[in-house]
């Protein structure tokens, strides 16, 4: 009886889950996927265009940000003056 009665839970749930979206895709369910499909592709490229221009920009000033990093580097020791 708890089989029989688990199948039928099932079922029911499942059609209520069926009767749920289907009323709701007849009410513009379908422009809402439409829109959030062309909303995630439209951030998508977004991204991708974002990452290969920043990528321009580190290709670009990488030796400029090397040299300036040397220098700091290099000049550390010399402001500081050490008890010994």
């Amino acid at each position: 009886m708890n089989a029989l009665l688990a199948l039928c839970t099932a079922i029911e749930m499942v059609y209520d889950l069926g009767d749920r979206f289907g009323t709701w895709y007849r009410n513009g369910g379908d422009q809402q996927i439409r829109n959030a499909l062309t909303m995630t592709i439209a951030a998508l490229l977004w991204t991708v265009e974002t990452i290969r221009l920043g990528y321009a920009v580190v290709k670009r000033d990488a030796p400029v940000w090397a040299a300036k990093a040397n220098e700091i580097r290099n000049t550390i020791g010399q402001q500081f003056v050490y008890a010994s």
